[in-house]
């Protein structure tokens, strides 16, 4: 059966975005089929393939319609002069058969859209994404996520966490950041987001379980001196991280702060939150309150922005819990206890 289509769609635009969007839809699955049954390929494959080209195949087929739209114009005006609605007629084999691949087109299309988006979706949130495709910018914050506690979590479980509305947000917040990146006006260090990172009790507290913790924590640390001879020196904390007496739960100890029965709030006097001259204190369950000043630097009430109140939560002392640096001497510290780096070398320490 030969395919008649309709004289609109003779025409060079939709021409050549009908071979757009081919070429791009060809190219597409050819590196999906690469990436997923030869599991070659890497970050740039994933760009390409789920991000650059779906973007050229809509471009393509936004073409056609384009184009016939034009040739309409050209080729049919009403009787009062102005261009025409397109006339479908089924009962015409050339508006038939450009129904039936529009509408299989427009099916393949929304299948094949499905797919690259549950797929284009798992790339922008995977850590390869996160933490190589900005290079230079992001790779020490990589670098010691790798090396740090919550290296086996995705990037996007704390800095964006559950829920659709902070997935919308981080996306939107990443085109500003996308534009800092091409026009280079990004901070140089990156800063620490402590405006927009997620309440930490939504996010942290998914794996982190408040009622849970423990009464002590026994830790060791081998420290080396500097000396001649890096003299090894040997440390055994007991870490006090909750109340003297385990069935206390949350009344004691340093963490007694995030008990759901308790609210501290404070307000920062500057933007790193360093400088706390006020701090309140909100028994949920009996309604007390307590408000805390710094005597020697007094702050007025009507000097607190109730908007700038912020309740503490984790991120307030565990201000980077995957992207701590180390200093120099404890990197060495580390690097001599491992065996990385010898510890007969005379004055490594020094």
């Amino acid at each position: 059966m030969k395919i008649s289509l309709p004289d609109s769609a003779k025409n060079w635009v939709s021409l050549v975005g009908a071979t757009i969007s081919l070429i791009a839809l060809f190219l597409i699955l050819f590196l999906f089929v690469i990436s997923l049954l030869m599991g070659q390929g890497g970050l740039y494959l994933g760009l390409v393939a789920y991000i650059l080209l779906p973007g050229i195949l809509i471009a393509g087929l936004l073409l056609i319609p384009l184009g016939m739209l034009l040739r309409v114009r050209k080729l049919k005006t009403s009787p009062a002069g102005k261009p025409g609605w397109p006339v479908i007629d089924l009962g015409n084999i050339k508006h038939r058969h450009a129904f039936f691949i529009f509408f299989s087109g427009t099916a393949l299309f929304l299948f094949l859209s499905a797919i690259g988006n549950y797929q284009a979706f798992h790339y922008t949130e995977s850590v390869q994404f996160c933490g190589t495709l900005c290079h230079k910018i992001m790779r020490p914050e990589y670098t010691a996520y790798q090396h740090s506690s919550h290296a086996k979590l995705r990037c996007v479980s704390c800095h964006v966490g559950p829920g659709a509305s902070w997935f919308v947000r981080s996306k939107l917040s990443g085109l500003h950041q996308v534009i800092a990146t091409l026009t280079n006006t990004y901070p140089t260090p990156i800063e620490t987001p402590i405006k927009n990172l997620r309440p930490a009790r939504v996010v942290c507290e998914q794996c982190h379980w408040p009622q849970k913790f423990y009464a002590r924590t026994l830790r060791f640390e081998t420290h080396f001196l500097p000396d001649e001879k890096n003299t090894r020196w040997d440390i055994g904390l007991v870490m006090k991280i909750g109340p003297q007496q385990a069935a206390h739960g949350l009344r004691e100890g340093i963490h007694w702060h995030i008990n759901p029965n308790v609210k501290i709030q404070y307000f920062a006097a500057d933007k790193k939150r360093t400088d706390i001259p006020w701090v309140r204190y909100i028994n949920l369950k009996s309604g007390d309150t307590l408000v805390y000043k710094n005597a020697e630097q007094p702050i007025k009430n009507e000097e607190i922005n109730p908007s700038a109140v912020r309740t503490m939560d984790c991120i307030d002392c565990h201000t980077r819990p995957s992207h701590n640096y180390q200093s120099p001497s404890h990197f060495l510290n580390t690097a001599m206890t491992t065996g990385a780096l010898s510890q007969s070398l005379p004055e490594i320490k020094g």
